[in-house]
């Protein structure tokens, strides 16, 4: 019986079995992460460009700034994207717009619930007298 006990024959392969689940889980966890965050930067870049057409129209809907975010994103899902458009009035002849939005990037992994990255921020456009 002692003889058994000494043989290592075997003893990576359970090594292996044992810390590969918990690191191919570190690896795409951290891959999960990069990508959400990705996500959110593409998201946010959608949203400084389609400011462009608030500058040249300031009559420009909140529908056809949605529209333009949308239609300009690869990577992050489009209905995960809100965005909201108000309008201010700044002193006595002053208007800006405050652009606004959020998304919401979902993890789902097996064996655990899903982990929901939220990115959200606001832009505030001058609007020039129309």
């Amino acid at each position: 019986m002692i003889g058994f006990l000494r043989k290592t024959d075997g003893a990576a392969g359970v090594e292996t079995a044992l810390v590969l689940p918990l690191f191919m889980t570190l690896v795409l966890g951290i891959f999960n992460a990069g990508w959400a965050l990705y996500c959110g930067g593409e998201v946010r870049h959608a949203v400084e460009r389609s400011t462009r057409l608030l500058i040249a129209d300031p009559d420009t809907s909140e529908g056809a700034i949605e529209a333009d975010v949308q239609g300009a994103l690869n990577a992050a899902d489009p209905d995960d994207v809100n965005v909201t458009l108000t309008t201010e009035a700044v002193g006595s002849s002053g208007e800006i717009a405050r652009l606004s939005w959020t998304y919401a990037y979902t993890v789902d992994a097996p064996f655990i619930d899903p982990l929901v990255f939220n990115f959200d921020s606001s832009i505030v456009v001058p609007l020039r007298a129309s």
